[in-house]
C-alpha cells in the first residue's frame, strides 16, 4: 500500500491536504472511498483510521482518499461543508490524470461527525459517479434533542467550564487537532448542551443542517454501523435512517463504545469491515 499526500484547496492561510491510499501501479480499483475523520467538527485528523482497515480496504480494490476540513469553531458548518465540496471536485477533475485511475466512482465515508458530512454531502452535493455512502455511529439530525441538553454519560467526568474550554479556540482557522489536545472543548460542549453553538451562526440553522425525510429517501445506497451502546451518538439515529433510507444495509454490534472500530483487537470492527466490502461490490455491481 502506498499513501501519497495532495493539497486540494486553501482556506485564507490554511493548507486543506488529503492523503490517497492505493495499490503500487494498480490504476484498475473498483472504486474510491472519500473518507472524513470524526472528532465532532472540533478535533481530529483525516488520518486516523487504523491501518489494518486501510489495507483491508486496498487490498479488495477500494482506494482511499482522506480528506482535511477546517474544524468549528474557528470555521462554521458551511464554510465546512464548502471545503468538503471542494475535495469531492478536486477528486472528479484530478482521478485521471493525477491520481491514475481507470474510473471516477466513489463512495463517501465518514465515521461520527465525519459521517454527519457524508449525509450531508449526498444529500445536498448528489453527483452521478457518487455510488453509495457510508456511515459509521453517524448522525443527521442536529434537532436531535441529545445534542443540545448535557448529556449524563460526559456528565459523569470532571465539570470544564465553558470559559476554560474556549480558550483552546484559536484565532485562524485549523484543519487538525489531536483528540488529546482539544477533546475537553468537546466534552465542555456536551455536558453544558452548548456542543451545536460551536458549528453553527444561529440556533436555526440547526434544522438547515439536518435531513428531511425526503431527502433521507433519496439517498443513495447506504451502509450504517453504529453500537447499541454508544454512550456519544444514541444508535436510535442510525436505526430510524436504516428504515428511511430505501437501500440500506445496517450493522448494529452489541456492547461496544462509540467508535467500535478503533480498538483492533476487538474482533467485531474487522467483521464489519468484511462485510462493508462485500456492501461495496454488491453496490457496484447493481449501479
Amino acid at each position: 500500500m502506498i499513501k501519497q499526500n495532495f493539497l486540494y484547496s486553501k482556506l485564507d492561510e490554511l493548507d486543506l491536504s488529503m492523503t490517497f491510499y492505493s495499490n503500487q501501479n494498480d490504476s484498475s480499483a473498483k472504486a474510491t472511498l472519500i473518507y472524513f475523520h470524526g472528532g465532532g467538527l472540533l478535533y481530529g485528523t483525516r488520518d486516523d483510521l487504523p491501518e489494518i482497515y486501510c489495507e483491508l480496504l486496498v487490498e479488495n480494490g477500494y482506494n482511499l482518499l482522506t480528506v482535511d476540513y477546517p474544524l468549528a469553531p474557528e470555521v462554521k458548518l458551511p464554510t465546512i461543508v464548502a471545503c468538503l465540496k471542494e475535495a469531492i471536485d478536486w477528486f472528479l477533475k484530478n482521478y485521471q490524470t493525477t491520481l491514475g485511475l481507470e474510473n471516477p466512482n466513489y463512495f463517501l465515508f465518514g465515521r461520527s461527525a465525519g459521517a454527519f458530512l457524508t449525509y450531508l454531502l449526498s444529500a445536498r452535493y448528489p453527483l452521478p459517479e457518487q455510488k453509495g455512502l457510508i456511515s459509521f455511529y453517524g448522525y443527521y439530525d442536529l434537532t436531535n434533542p441529545a445534542f443540545s441538553q448535557p448529556s449524563s454519560y460526559y456528565n459523569q467526568f470532571p465539570k470544564i467550564a465553558p470559559l476554560t474550554a474556549q480558550a483552546l479556540i484559536q484565532p485562524k482557522p485549523i484543519a487538525e487537532v489531536s483528540i488529546n489536545e482539544r477533546f475537553s472543548l468537546y466534552l465542555s460542549g456536551r455536558q453544558f448542551g452548548n456542543w451545536l453553538s460551536y458549528l453553527v451562526n444561529s440556533p436555526s440553522e440547526k434544522e438547515t443542517f439536518s435531513l428531511t425525510d425526503t431527502e433521507l429517501a433519496g439517498l443513495p445506497p447506504a451502509f450504517l454501523a453504529h453500537s447499541s451502546a454508544d454512550q456519544d451518538v444514541p444508535v436510535e439515529a442510525s436505526r430510524i435512517a436504516s428504515n428511511k433510507i430505501p437501500n440500506v444495509t445496517y450493522e448494529e454490534v452489541e456492547k461496544l463504545p462509540h467508535d467500535f472500530d478503533g480498538d483492533i483487537t476487538k474482533s467485531e470492527g474487522l467483521e464489519v469491515y468484511q462485510a462493508l466490502i462485500v456492501w461495496l461490490d454488491k453496490a457496484l455491481s447493481s449501479n
